[in-house]
């Protein structure tokens, strides 16, 4: 759960996320892209179970977090059981195709979300995800974003062993998510269907401000998963990991005050990033939008020191820097008239 103390710093992002989510800024920053893949289900239940959860999250992402309908694509274990929503096979061949047709359209202030539902394994090698023919790698992924090199690039992996793909797909201006802790975790997943709730209703929705981002959306399938097995009397057999530092190891406890967790607070989905730079035109805005950006380093410079700090002087520092940063933003959304 989010600590009492961060109560500040939740507001504190939710003025960060008002700025970005006014439909101007989204214009001038960027796009957001997103690929929802499922992959084989094996069993009628599973491709049923996939399949609807693959709808609600595309119908989310469009009508209700504001993505333009061109700009998501549903790659489906079947797409002539329904031609009209799912756009080509999943296959690995596939999105590799996509990836690249997206990376040639997108523009670098541009957001790439891919969603992975489906069921994982894992051989000596690498862990994969399973589709028709062959199954996708971290490494195959690696290679479909080379198209992407100044993009903020998010991967929801919710299916069983989906922890193998942190570590070789971590890195700087990513945000990794998976529903399990390593690839040793084969079990089929349940966080599926709480990361869908997260998109789909206002559960995950922490500060209230009428927005999801993807941390959010994570801490709210990650407690939801371990509540259901609480109630089922089960043994957790997932563990829900988010890295977004670049360091290769998830964190179950993500937040705001990292080590992971402060980039996937700014993924708003249908707004932008918070790594997105701006030069407008007005030179007093532009040099508002160059504070912003200084705050936003020297808060990537503390994060980068943080094991050699202790404790208490990292979350009094990254506080005020925090603040700092949210009252910049809301001095550029008066500039631009959106008012305080």
């Amino acid at each position: 759960m989010i600590r009492p103390r961060l109560a500040v710093w939740v507001a504190a992002v939710a003025v960060v996320g008002s700025l970005m989510s006014r439909p101007n800024a989204v214009q001038a920053q960027g796009r957001t892209h997103a690929v929802i893949v499922v992959g084989l289900g094996g069993t009628q239940e599973y491709r049923d179970r996939f399949h609807t959860q693959a709808l609600a999250l595309k119908a989310a992402l469009t009508q209700r977090h504001g993505l333009a309908s061109e700009n998501v694509i549903y790659l489906g274990e079947r797409p002539e059981d329904d031609p009209a929503q799912i756009d080509d096979k999943s296959t690995r061949a596939n999105l590799l195709r996509v990836l690249g047709e997206v990376g040639l359209r997108s523009q670098p202030l541009d957001r790439l979300l891919v969603i992975l539902i489906g069921h994982g394994t894992a051989s000596r090698a690498e862990a994969q995800f399973n589709l028709s023919g062959p199954d996708l790698t971290p490494s195959d992924f690696q290679a479909g974003l080379i198209g992407f090199p100044t993009q903020t690039l998010a991967l929801v992996h919710t299916g069983s062993a989906s922890g193998g793909f942190v570590a070789p797909l971590s890195g700087p201006n990513r945000i990794i998510i998976t529903a399990t802790r390593t690839e040793r975790e084969r079990n089929a997943t349940d966080f599926t269907q709480f990361f869908v709730e997260a998109m789909t209703s206002d559960g995950a929705d922490l500060d209230k401000d009428e927005r999801t981002s993807l941390l959010e959306a994570f801490l709210y399938a990650r407690q939801e998963t371990e509540r259901y097995y609480e109630d089922e009397n089960q043994l957790l057999t997932e563990h829900a990991m988010l890295d977004d530092n670049g360091d290769g190891e998830g964190s179950s406890d993500a937040g705001l005050t990292g080590p992971d967790g402060p980039l996937a607070a700014t993924f708003q989905l249908g707004g932008v990033s918070g790594t997105a730079g701006q030069t407008p035109d007005d030179p007093e805005l532009a040099g508002l939008y160059q504070e912003r950006d200084e705050i936003q380093g020297r808060i990537d410079q503390l994060r980068a020191v943080r094991e050699a700090m202790t404790e208490d002087a990292y979350l009094d520092a990254i506080e005020e820097m925090l603040v700092e940063l949210a009252l910049k933003s809301r001095d550029i959304r008066v500039k631009e008239g959106g008012g305080a």
